[in-house]
C-alpha cells in the first residue's frame, strides 16, 4: 500500500513484529509481498497474494477466518491485494454518551413542554447593561415537564434509531465505531431541544458494498420510526378552518404564543389527507407534538441523504456511483445556495458540510473503488433516493 501523508501511516520494523506477535496470524506464507503499518485507528496489513491464489483460494480463506479485524479485496494489475484492519481495543466512556443521552433527554423534554403550551422552568433576569439582560433560571415544575414526555421521548428514539442503525451494521462488518453522541441544546433557543446525535467511524470503509450497508441503515430505520409518530400524531392534530392568507398550511404552537410555520413534504401530505381528509385551501393543520416529532424525524433523515461529501447520502451515492458521485454531489452543493435564498438553514447546513468534509463536497475514494453493489443493496439504494424525495421540504421553517 502506497504511504499518504495525510493518513498518519507510521511504518514499523517488520522483525519487531514478528518477535512481539502484536495479534496477526503468523503465517504470511499466502503474500508475496506485504506490509504492516500501524494508523490511529489500529494495526493494518497490505499485501499482494502469491499469483497461483485468489481470494477464494482455501489457504486465504482460511487465513481471513482467523483475521480479529476485517479486511478489503481488489485485482490489481500484478495480482490480487488484501487490506486488512484489526482495530485498537479502546475503552469506551460510556458515562459521557450516558451524560449527553440524559441531557438531550431532559432538553427535549423541555421543548416538549413548551410545544404543549406548558411552562417547565421559570427564569429571573439578572442585568447586565443597558437593556441587555441575562435569563437564571429560578426553579424547574416537574409536573409541567409531564405533557413534554411523548414529544421528548419520540424524538430521542428517532435519533436513536437513526444512529443505531449505523453503530449495529458498522460493527456487523467489524469496523471500530463509537457509541451514539447526543448532542443537547437549550429549548427556549432551538424549539426542538437537540442539534441531533452522531457517531464517529473510527476505522476505514474498504469497499462500496459496505459503504452503502452503513450508510443506508440510519435513514432507513428513522424513516420507518418516524411514519407511525406522524400518523399517530396527526390523529391528535387539530384542523382549523382560516380565510385569511396564511404562509403554510402546517403550523406549530410554541410556549403557548409564538407560532411556527413547517414545509409540508410529500409524506405529511399524504397522511394529513388520509387521517384528516385535509386537502383543499383555507385548512390550517395544528401539529400534536407528536405528528411534530414524526415531521422533524423525516426532516433529519432528507437532510442526512443529501448526496453530498460524508453524509448518508454521499456514501450511498458513491456507493452505487464510484467517482461518478463527484459531479452529482457539487450539482446538489450548488443547489443549496440558491435554496438559501428560501430559508437560510440551507446556507448553515452547507457551510457545515463543507467543514465536514475537510472542504471537500464529493466522498473520498476507498480502498476498493472496483466492487459495486448488487442485488438487494441496489435496491436499498434506490428506497434511499425514494425516502429523500418523499421527506425533502424545501423551505422546512417558517417564521
Amino acid at each position: 500500500m502506497a504511504r499518504n501523508a495525510d493518513n498518519g501511516l507510521v511504518t514499523e520494523d517488520l522483525n519487531s513484529l514478528f518477535r512481539q506477535n502484536q495479534g496477526f496470524p503468523e503465517d504470511f506464507g499466502i503474500f508475496a509481498n506485504f506490509r504492516l503499518e500501524t494508523v490511529p485507528a489500529g494495526r493494518v496489513l497490505a499485501g499482494r497474494l502469491r499469483a497461483e491464489l485468489t481470494p477464494d483460494s482455501p489457504e486465504v480463506r482460511e487465513y481471513l477466518g482467523r483475521w480479529p479485524g476485517y479486511a478489503g479485496q481488489r485485482e490489481g494489475p500484478q495480482g490480487w491485494e488484501l487490506f486488512l484492519v484489526e482495530p485498537t481495543v479502546r475503552r469506551e466512556r460510556w458515562w459521557l454518551h450516558g451524560v449527553l443521552l440524559a441531557l438531550t433527554l431532559f432538553s427535549t423534554v423541555v421543548a416538549g413542554s413548551l410545544l404543549a403550551g406548558q411552562t417547565p422552568i421559570l427564569f429571573t433576569g439578572l442585568h447586565l447593561f443597558d437593556e441587555w439582560w441575562l435569563p437564571v433560571p429560578l426553579m424547574v415544575d416537574f409536573r409541567a415537564l409531564v405533557p413534554g414526555l411523548p414529544f421528548g421521548l419520540a424524538l430521542v428514539t428517532v435519533l436513536a434509531v437513526h444512529e443505531a442503525g449505523h453503530y449495529f451494521t458498522a460493527r456487523h462488518h467489524r469496523i471500530s465505531v463509537t457509541p451514539p453522541f447526543f448532542i443537547p441544546f437549550p429549548p427556549y433557543i432551538s424549539i426542538i431541544g437537540t442539534l441531533g446525535a452522531f457517531i464517529r467511524l473510527r476505522s476505514p470503509v474498504l469497499t462500496r458494498p459496505v459503504l452503502l450497508d452503513v450508510g443506508v441503515a440510519g435513514p432507513l430505520l428513522s424513516f420507518a420510526a418516524s411514519l407511525p409518530l406522524l400518523w399517530w400524531g396527526l390523529l391528535r392534530s387539530q384542523v382549523v378552518l382560516v380565510l385569511a392568507e396564511m404562509p403554510s398550511r402546517y403550523m406549530v404552537h410554541f410556549a403557548g404564543q409564538e407560532q411556527f410555520w413547517l414545509g409540508g413534504s410529500l409524506v405529511l401530505k399524504g397522511m394529513a389527507r388520509l387521517t384528516l381528509g385535509v386537502s383543499g385551501t383555507g385548512e390550517l393543520l395544528i401539529l400534536h407534538p407528536l405528528a411534530f416529532a414524526g415531521w422533524l424525524g423525516l426532516f433529519v433523515t432528507a437532510l442526512n441523504l443529501l448526496p453530498i461529501s460524508q453524509l448518508d447520502g454521499g456514501h450511498i451515492l458513491y456507493a452505487l456511483l464510484g467517482s461518478r458521485q463527484r459531479p452529482l454531489a457539487w450539482v446538489f452543493f450548488a443547489l443549496l445556495i440558491p435554496l438559501g435564498l428560501l430559508w437560510a438553514g440551507w446556507w448553515v447546513w452547507a457551510t457545515l458540510v463543507f467543514a465536514i468534509g475537510r472542504g471537500r463536497v464529493q466522498h473520498p475514494p476507498l480502498f476498493n473503488d472496483q466492487e459495486s453493489p448488487r442485488g438487494r443493496r441496489l435496491w436499498l439504494g434506490l428506497a434511499a433516493g425514494l425516502m429523500f424525495a418523499l421527506s425533502f421540504v424545501p423551505i422546512p421553517f417558517l417564521l
